[in-house]
C-alpha cells in the first residue's frame, strides 16, 4: 500500500488553557490511527524551540513561522485517501495544519554480509 506522510504545522498558538484537550485529542486521534493499521509511524517533535537549520550560509534557529510540530507516516490507497485521513483530524480547530506528501518507494536494503 502507498504510504504518504503528513507533516504537522501549528498555524497559531495554543493558550495555557487549550493544551490538555489539544494533547488528549491528538493523542486520541493518533491511538485510532494505529488500531485501525493506517498508521506505519508517529514522530512528535520537541517545540521547545530546539530546531535548527543548516545549509551552506550557516546554522541558524528554525524561524516560528516553519515550525513542524509533528511528522506522521500513513497507508492509504492514494493521495485522496491519504487527504481524507488528515482532514479527520480534530485539531485543525485548535490552529493545525497539515501538508499532505506522497513516499517515494525506495529499493529494498540489500541482505547485511
Amino acid at each position: 500500500m502507498p504510504e504518504f506522510v503528513l507533516i504537522f504545522r501549528p498555524t497559531r498558538s495554543t493558550s495555557a488553557a487549550e493544551l490538555p484537550k489539544r494533547n488528549a485529542t491528538a493523542r486520541d486521534w493518533v491511538l485510532a490511527r494505529h488500531e485501525e493499521g493506517t498508521l506505519r509511524l508517529a514522530c512528535p517533535l520537541d517545540d521547545a524551540g530546539a530546531g535548527t537549520v543548516v545549509s551552506d550560509a550557516g546554522v541558524s534557529p528554525v524561524p516560528p513561522d516553519r515550525a513542524i510540530a509533528a511528522v506522521l507516516v500513513v497507508d492509504a490507497a492514494d493521495l485522496d485517501r491519504a487527504v481524507a485521513i488528515a482532514k479527520s483530524y480534530p485539531n485543525l480547530a485548535f490552529g493545525s495544519e497539515i501538508e499532505v506528501r506522497p513516499v517515494r518507494p525506495t529499493a529494498p536494503r540489500p541482505p547485511p554480509p
